[in-house]
């Protein structure tokens, strides 16, 4: 792969770029106006991504202004890409604030990575294809992906996953902590498995009458998600910083 981003909460330090990963800056959401909101961060942050959220925004206005922002913010900070952090389908401004920024990044020659399903309206952009799966395959989901939009425009959104799901498993199950997941491995002592396709590990459990599906990630789990994407030649892989900072060596090696 060509890139490796590597998502960060705002501010935070990252060993990161010993391993060839670069920094996307998670401090910045798309507001009621729009406008652009942002945690204050370091003023000598330079470098790397930035990456926004638009988390209890309504969609509602006209995204110009707000585009004007975001586009300064990354000169300010020579940011060089945008990752928009997009939850559920387009809606509102949303997908023209989308498009004004694929014009304008394309113009400067800077990365934008927008879901999968923003796709018609970001021509130029990198589509994050998302890890999570209940059924089929990761790397016939990215396969597909590439064979659609072009191998150049595909990004591996990697989530790192502990839920619980009743099964017939569908649609997303019920978030687990590290501490929650732990527990109910000590607790229960299942057999835990590994499915190649999904890139995961799983068990499964009674509760009463009712069955369920607990599926969840380690780094054996991670590489193997990296492996699959590059099987298909995926431009790059967005990695979730807090839990992959401390297993960089396990995922990359270690480094002199």
């Amino acid at each position: 792969m060509k890139e490796l981003l590597l998502a960060l909460p705002a501010g935070r330090e990252t060993r990161g770029r010993d391993f060839g990963l670069t920094p996307a800056h998670m401090a910045y959401r798309v507001g009621p106006g729009p406008k652009l909101l942002g945690i204050r961060l370091p003023q000598t942050l330079r470098g790397g991504l930035m990456q926004v959220d638009c988390a209890g925004f309504d969609g509602a206005g006209d995204p110009v202004g707000c585009c004007r922002q975001i586009l300064g913010e990354c000169r300010r900070r020579s940011f060089r890409g945008i990752v928009c952090d997009f939850e559920g389908l387009p809606a509102g401004c949303l997908p023209k604030l989308v498009e004004i920024l694929d014009r304008n990044c394309a113009a400067q020659g800077w990365g934008l990575y927008v879901p999968e399903c923003y796709a018609s309206y970001a021509p130029k952009a990198r589509l994050l294809v998302p890890s999570v799966l209940t059924h089929g395959t990761l790397e016939r989901r990215l396969r597909g992906a590439a064979e659609r939009y072009g191998k150049e425009r595909v990004a591996l959104a990697v989530e790192w996953v502990r839920e619980d799901f009743l099964l017939p498993a569908k649609g997303r199950g019920e978030p687990l902590s590290r501490e929650e997941l732990e527990g109910m491995i000590n607790r229960l002592e299942p057999a835990v498995f590994f499915d190649r396709g999904l890139c995961a590990h799983y068990f499964t459990y009674m509760a009463g009458p009712q069955a369920h599906f607990v599926l969840f990630d380690t780094p054996r789990s991670i590489r193997e998600k990296l492996s699959a994407a590059r099987s298909v030649g995926a431009y790059a892989a967005l990695l979730p910083g807090p839990e992959v900072e401390d297993c960089l060596e396990e995922l990359f090696g270690t480094q002199d």
